[in-house]
């Protein structure tokens, strides 16, 4: 169980990276239920560009939390949505969306499920390419969610959740698409599917435990 890690004593200082890791996430492999069943600590099942495995929570702050792999490479999420990774051949090195009335919006948590209303706000995206070279990109985002709810099968359980679209038209003329799926009591994500910058990485995930 190659991705499988303890609490491991993270500590956030000036940003939300905790060291420098190794340069590869590595694969997972095996059956992530059973692995998620047998540790009794919050997990994801998450992938970058298709590889990943369980991740253990390393450590919460304020609305960050921290998941590592047991090579160290680590993954960041802001109230469950990916914020910034460190270790991986390219990282995101941060994320914010926001509007002139909610510089740090989470429009998962507000936006209606009738699928017609659209929460529209700014994205800045940061990332470093595989050759060390740092980027940044700006946009224009729009956030419908369906009206009615999906069933959908997690590593340890299955919801009906809601299904949340966002779409982002890029300053360079790019568009990228990302899905979240929302628990419809609590608006809190189980699930993602997201493009992590114009023409990147593509971060999924689907919570095994809940840390929440």
């Amino acid at each position: 169980m190659a991705l499988l890690a303890g609490c491991a004593d993270a500590r956030r200082g000036g940003s939300p990276f905790v060291s420098t890791f190794a340069s590869i996430l590595p694969g997972g492999g095996g059956d992530v239920g059973k692995q998620a069943n047998a540790i009794p600590y919050a997990s994801v099942d998450l992938s970058v560009d298709g590889r990943g495995g369980l991740l253990i929570l390393a450590e919460t702050t304020d609305e960050l939390t921290f998941w590592q792999s047991s090579t160290r490479e680590t993954v960041v999420l802001r109230d469950g949505y990916p914020e910034s990774t460190q270790g991986l051949d390219k990282d995101l090195l941060y994320s914010r969306m926001g509007s002139a009335s909610d510089p740090q919006q989470a429009p998962w948590e507000t936006a209606p499920a009738d699928g017609t209303t659209v929460v529209a706000y700014s994205v800045e995206r940061g990332w470093r390419d595989s050759q060390g070279r740092e980027h940044a990109a700006a946009g224009q985002a729009s956030f419908t969610c369906a009206a009615q709810t999906e069933h959908r099968e997690l590593p340890l359980t299955s919801l009906d959740l809601t299904r949340c679209v966002e779409t982002v038209a890029w300053a360079n003329g790019a568009k990228t698409r990302s899905v979240v799926w929302r628990r419809p009591e609590t608006h809190r994500i189980w699930a993602g599917d997201v493009a992590a910058w114009p023409g990147g990485v593509r971060i999924t995930w689907n919570v095994a435990r809940p840390w929440w």
